[in-house]
């Protein structure tokens, strides 16, 4: 008679746990995925931030009148990348000047801690994984502008446009400031500024371009409609506010509503005090005197809303510029 043996499930004993151990490298892997490229993304956003920062601060550099060094650019976009990363910490690869007005920077990993030039503490080391370096790189651009929109409705002359960082007295239509009879010849008024006729869209607004004549308005008076402008009680933050207003180099030989200004630069100016007529007073500091009627400022380098001014140029045209950065 045959003997019936019951089966043995020997052979299946262990089968769970090689399944567990394949399903925890799995998750293991899983999740050293997730949780390294959440620190990829991190950093290469910290590194993208750092290279923005960088190639704008060596633009700013680079754009102003006495130019920029390559040692110059390279500390001034360290000194900013760092600062803008989480561990003040990033390698900046490189800082190109080779395009006439641009600036690039290259920035990559550096660990705060250990100044690696990869990423540390990966969880994909654990399954030998290569260490990680990231990378970001950032362009900036800048160009003088040549056609905007001018908040006052004034041109200078171009013996006050003096880019010297300091304070200056600007009477209307001259005066007896000591840049009279400096300018170019055929000129209507000698020094000073002139007002110019409005045609923006605002009431006090004036379109201007380099190379283009603009008109003037009659006589000294502020432009009709114009002076809320310059009444320190219902535009109280006009003191202290950088603009650009442009320059012109001759004009038509006219006076009055006739006369027309050749623009030929553009000014960023701070305008501190100013002594026009009636309310459209604003003099603290009692800068002018007597019958004195005119407006007290600094010229300043000035970056404009590129939505109000069209760049054109990357040899100055004064100093005012539209800056931007390319991805």
């Amino acid at each position: 008679m045959q003997r019936l043996s019951k089966p043995s499930d020997a052979r299946e004993r262990g089968a769970a746990g090689v399944l567990v151990a394949v399903m925890m490298l799995v998750l293991i892997g899983a999740g050293a995925l997730a949780v390294d490229t959440g620190q990829i993304y991190a950093e290469r956003a910290q590194l993208q931030n750092a290279a923005d920062a960088g190639a704008l601060a060596a633009m700013d550099l680079c754009s102003g009148s006495g130019g920029c060094t390559q040692a110059n650019a390279n500390g001034v976009a360290t000194a900013i990348a760092d600062g803008n990363s989480n561990d003040g910490k990033s390698t900046v690869q490189s800082v190109d000047l080779s395009v006439t007005g641009q600036v690039t920077v290259t920035t990559s990993t550096k660990d705060g801690a250990t100044s690696a030039g990869f990423l540390s503490k990966m969880f994909a080391s654990a399954l030998n994984a290569p260490p990680v370096t990231v990378g970001a790189t950032a362009t900036a651009k800048w160009q003088y502008i040549t056609k905007g929109v001018s908040i006052l409705p004034l041109v200078f002359a171009p013996c006050e446009f003096q880019n010297d960082g300091l304070p200056h007295k600007i009477l209307i239509q001259g005066g007896g400031q000591d840049c009279n009879g400096l300018n170019p010849s055929n000129q209507a008024y000698r020094g000073g500024f002139a007002w110019l006729k409005p045609n923006g869209t605002h009431p006090c607004e004036v379109i201007a371009e380099i190379g283009s004549y603009s008109d003037g308005s009659t006589g000294a008076a502020v432009p009709s409609g114009c002076l809320e402008l310059f009444d320190p009680t219902i535009n109280p933050g006009l003191a202290g506010t950088t603009v650009a207003v442009p320059v012109y180099s001759n004009t038509n030989g006219l006076t009055g509503s006739n006369a027309k200004y050749m623009i030929t630069k553009w000014a960023g100016f701070k305008i501190q005090a100013w002594n026009l007529t009636g309310q459209a007073k604003y003099d603290p500091a009692n800068i002018f005197g007597g019958s004195e009627k005119g407006i007290y400022g600094t010229f300043v380098g000035y970056s404009a809303d590129p939505s109000l001014f069209t760049g054109g140029s990357v040899t100055p045209t004064g100093n005012v510029i539209v800056i931007g950065l390319i991805k």
